[in-house]
């Protein structure tokens, strides 16, 4: 589990982890103080090679999402995202959540291949509207305009 003091680490780590979306210091620092016990790393020789963040809904409890995953390249297939990712599916599990959601951008095609190998269905047509990027269904205007992107949703078997 990430802890607080981890913050610029994991900051320095997205910086270098493409393709992963950037956030201020600022931001990782608040979500390690307040979400701590749903953010993850991954270390090898005591760097950060893995890093997975995410929270359960303040408006559904049944709900968990994922905000961030991220590997770096040589580290990916190494089984290192699949561990992350059941780390924090367990999270949800003892939170009490019965789905977790992200979203992918329809581009990252290794991560869309990646959640949907763990079990995740797109369920981008159930949000709303919908437009095809590279052959994937994505809701069209999703994060503003021009930003489409695929919800991924997975049942959670309890506990």
């Amino acid at each position: 589990m990430a802890n607080e003091d981890d913050f610029l680490k994991v900051y320095r780590f997205i910086l270098n982890c493409k393709p992963l979306e950037k956030y201020s210091e600022h931001f990782y620092k608040i979500m390690l103080r307040y979400f701590s016990n749903s953010c993850f790393i991954a270390e090898f020789n005591n760097d950060i090679v893995g890093f997975i963040m995410g929270f359960r809904s303040q408006v559904d409890k049944n709900k968990f999402f994922v905000w961030q995953i991220g590997v770096f390249s040589k580290y990916r297939g190494k089984e290192v995202g699949k561990k992350l990712l059941n780390q924090i599916e367990q999270t949800a599990k003892e939170f009490g959540c019965k789905i977790i959601e992200l979203t992918v951008d329809p581009e990252n095609i290794p991560s869309y291949r990646f959640f949907e190998k763990n079990g995740y269905l797109n369920v981008s047509s159930k949000e709303g509207e919908i437009i095809k990027v590279m052959g994937n269904t994505a809701v069209k205007d999703y994060y503003k305009p021009g930003r489409h992107f695929i919800l991924f949703q997975k049942v959670l078997n309890q506990l």
